[in-house]
């Protein structure tokens, strides 16, 4: 099965530093398994399907082959094994920036449809989705953009809001990329 992963600079993993084996021209990286029964957050290879992708942003992006067991989780997905087969050179050549203002403009354009009076912590989070963007901190502007989308209209939906942007943000990076 195809997945993705988000890594920092030269495979590594953001949280526990491991560095992934990478692959070798044509042929993909070494497996990499995990021991013993899948744990979310402790054991097993954490993996993106597409609509988890805008939950874990960072400089490279790549698409993986996991195999063997597997257990949903949030935002995720958990796998006995997964190696690496390319790194998604678009990601991190222009396209994380890219992302982050599709982002700041899209939550502004749904600001604008729901409410053209928003309220200023609103404005705010646009403001900071927008500066995030420029700056070249597409993970925080997205952050900020999906919390802006969640904070206009009814506050009873604000959660499905957040979650509905999010998914609008992983399908962009999916067309985009993948």
């Amino acid at each position: 099965m195809k997945a993705y992963k988000f890594l920092a600079s030269g495979a590594i993993a953001p949280f526990s530093g491991f560095a992934w084996p990478t692959p070798d021209g044509d042929r993909p990286g070494a497996w990499v398994e995990a021991g013993g029964p899948l744990a979310p957050c402790e054991r097993g290879a954490h993996v993106c399907r597409p609509i988890d992708l805008a939950h874990w942003l960072h400089e490279e992006l790549w698409e993986l082959e996991v195999d063997g067991d597997r257990i949903d989780a949030i935002d995720g997905l958990i796998a006995q094994r997964a190696r690496l087969v390319r790194r998604v050179d678009g990601w991190h050549q222009g396209g994380a920036a890219r992302f982050g203002e599709a982002c700041a403009r899209h939550a502004a354009e749904v600001v604008d449809a729901a409410s053209g009076s928003a309220g200023a912590d609103v404005r705010g989070y646009l403001d900071d989705a927008a500066m995030a963007a420029q700056s070249g901190y597409p993970a925080v502007g997205a952050f900020a953009a999906a919390l802006a989308v969640a904070r206009v209209g009814d506050r009873a939906d604000a959660g499905a809001a957040f979650r509905r942007e999010r998914a609008w943000q992983s399908a962009w990076i999916a067309r985009a990329f993948l």
